[in-house]
């Protein structure tokens, strides 16, 4: 939605390097800030991202993306991301070398993160809506100490 906004002030969305569709994106790469790709009904991680060499902003949200690819890592500026409401069950450990600040994960399934994201200077973690234990919780904030962590209630679901 924080990307949304941010596009809404500007009606003339390339003017603001925000982009609403790939295709129009793809015209000019290099333009492309913040990209909104939200109830696109996408399920693979649309690969042209990665031409996108400026962005800073990416709202993927409300696909049906299982898998985000390790090349991510290309995205130097990145550091707005929304997955919410994908089939996420990890996130690359390359991601982790990335200025993301802002991570919107709610809805997946991704209960761990690696260790090589502490490394990551997170202020915001979203993963409300994912099924975790008090000792899972615990786990994510030892990760991202720093962060504001939306969350919800810890489960008994039975998880190792």
């Amino acid at each position: 939605m924080f990307a949304a906004v941010l596009c809404l002030f500007n009606t003339a969305f390339s003017q603001n390097g925000c982009f609403f569709s790939l295709q129009e994106a793809m015209k000019q790469p290099d333009s492309v800030r913040t990209l909104i790709l939200k109830k696109q009904h996408i399920k693979e991680f649309p690969v042209e991202i990665l031409q996108m060499k400026n962005i800073e902003r990416l709202d993927l949200s409300r696909n049906s993306i299982k898998e985000i690819p390790s090349s991510i890592k290309e995205l130097k500026n990145l550091h707005y991301v929304n997955f919410a409401q994908n089939y996420l069950t990890s996130l690359p450990e390359e991601m982790a070398d990335l200025p993301v600040d802002t991570l919107i994960l709610w809805d997946n399934q991704i209960r761990v993160f690696d260790q090589s994201f502490k490394k990551m200077k997170l202020k915001f973690l979203d993963i409300r809506a994912i099924l975790m234990t008090r000792k899972e919780q615990r786990a994510v904030k030892q990760i991202f100490p720093d962060a504001k962590i939306k969350k919800d209630h810890p489960c008994n679901c039975g998880h190792p």
